[in-house]
């Protein structure tokens, strides 16, 4: 009589494939139809999908995307939130979205929502600097830009349609020091 046979175990071999444009039919459509539809989707799902590919990413931030939007009536009210963290000098920006679908074992409840951070604006004002809200854009105005709290005459808008920041025209006009409650001249763009 013979020993039995050891049956041996299969061990799958990960087969990576690389992607072709056949394999990924998303990306192979036009850019029309994928604006049109990511302008159905709410916002707060911007930045999960995001993460799909730089082509999405980019439109995400077109202002195409929200003009589309417009168009089919499908605006939004977005939470925009900027904290200075105590460790840090430049204040971080976010936005509110929804976390992905995960089911909370212990609720059954979906994840809820979390801020999901933006683009770090360009200019170098640390704090006290003045926020105003027109329209789609949040002004980012002057503020110390070091220790000495020599003041800015820098302006960054942030375009809440695309979640970018440009650079604005310099401010000339008087500042507002909110620890002295005091006005004071402001920088002069050309000095």
């Amino acid at each position: 009589m013979s020993p039995p046979e050891r049956k041996r175990k299969k061990t799958k071999q990960s087969l990576v494939l690389e992607p072709t444009p056949e394999s990924t039919p998303i990306t192979s459509l036009p850019d029309d139809l994928v604006v049109s539809c990511l302008a159905r989707v709410s916002r707060l799902q911007y930045p999960t999908l995001s993460l799909v590919s730089k082509s999405f990413r980019s439109l995400l931030a077109s202002p195409h995307l929200y003009e589309t939007r417009s168009s089919l009536g499908r605006t939004e009210s977005c939470l925009y939130v900027c904290i200075r963290f105590p460790d840090e000098t430049i204040p971080r920006w976010f936005t509110l979205c929804q976390k992905p679908k995960k089911k909370n074992k212990r609720t059954k409840k979906a994840s809820g929502y979390v801020l999901a951070k933006l683009p770090t604006p360009p200019s170098r004002s640390a704090h006290w600097s003045g926020l105003v809200a027109v329209g789609s854009d949040i002004y980012n105005i002057g503020g110390p830009i070091d220790e000495a709290d020599e003041p800015s005459s820098s302006v960054s808008i942030l375009d809440c349609r695309s979640n970018t920041w440009r650079e604005g025209p310099s401010s000339s006009v008087s500042i507002l020091d909110c620890r002295a409650n005091t006005w004071r001249e402001g920088p002069r763009p050309c000095d």
